[in-house]
């Protein structure tokens, strides 16, 4: 039972960690519209993984609070065209410049 209980704290700690090609980027918990994601930032890159569960009509938008949360988390504006993903994990580039 304590085995069962120690691996699935350490599958839901690893549910926060960024993805491999994103090793060494730069964490920022951002809440947005009740939807609370852990942001990702390495160079022009960043990541949005959800924390938490979301069912029903409420996670109709979490794409977009997804969205804002890059936006928040970096204070860049991300790259028409690069955002993508799925409810769960989101990715962009992201530009501070103006520039796309």
């Amino acid at each position: 039972m304590r085995l069962t209980i120690i691996l699935g704290l350490l599958i839901i700690s690893g549910c926060d960690s960024p993805s491999p090609d994103m090793r060494g980027a730069i964490t920022r918990r951002v809440e947005v519209e009740g939807s609370l994601f852990s942001v990702h930032l390495l160079g022009d890159r960043a990541e949005a993984v959800r924390l938490n569960v979301e069912t029903g009509p409420r996670a109709r938008g979490v794409m977009g609070r997804g969205f804002a949360a890059i936006e928040t988390a970096s204070g860049c504006r991300i790259v028409p065209g690069s955002f993508e993903g799925d409810p769960a994990l989101m990715r962009a580039r992201v530009t501070c410049t103006g520039e796309g």
